[in-house]
């Protein structure tokens, strides 16, 4: 080989190098925050004291003992649906054989029982 090849190769072999050493030493440029939308128009003063064009009513508050009729009208029910749960389970249970296996319907019953006294305990806790 020549020397003048053998300095080409030489050179690219390091440059290559030096290019792959310095790609993983390099730290992650930070994400760039995405621009705003253009506004039309100038700013507005800052803590201008000119009404806003769109009222700020507060809401109408309800009143608790109209939201606890509700949820205790919500809980009879649902405590209801319940015992009519409990009372299927037992039903199914005293009718398979649950002693090497249960049935499909036994174990959906009692997810739905589960389901059932969590929403129960929200509506009693409010």
């Amino acid at each position: 080989m020549h020397p003048s090849r053998r300095t080409f190769l030489g050179l690219t072999a390091g440059l290559a190098l030096a290019t792959a050493v310095g790609a993983q030493n390099r730290t992650p440029q930070p994400t760039p925050m995405p621009r705003s939308a253009p506004t039309w128009g100038p700013d507005p003063p800052p803590f201008s004291r000119t009404p806003s064009p769109f009222p700020t009513e507060a809401p109408p508050k309800s009143d608790p003992r109209q939201v606890l009729k509700a949820n205790q009208e919500d809980i009879k029910k649902d405590v209801d649906r319940l015992s009519e749960l409990v009372s299927e389970l037992r039903k199914g249970l005293d009718d398979g054989d649950t002693k090497d296996v249960l049935s499909l319907d036994v174990i959906h019953k009692t997810e739905e029982i589960e389901k059932l006294a969590k929403q129960i305990r929200g509506l009693v806790r409010g």
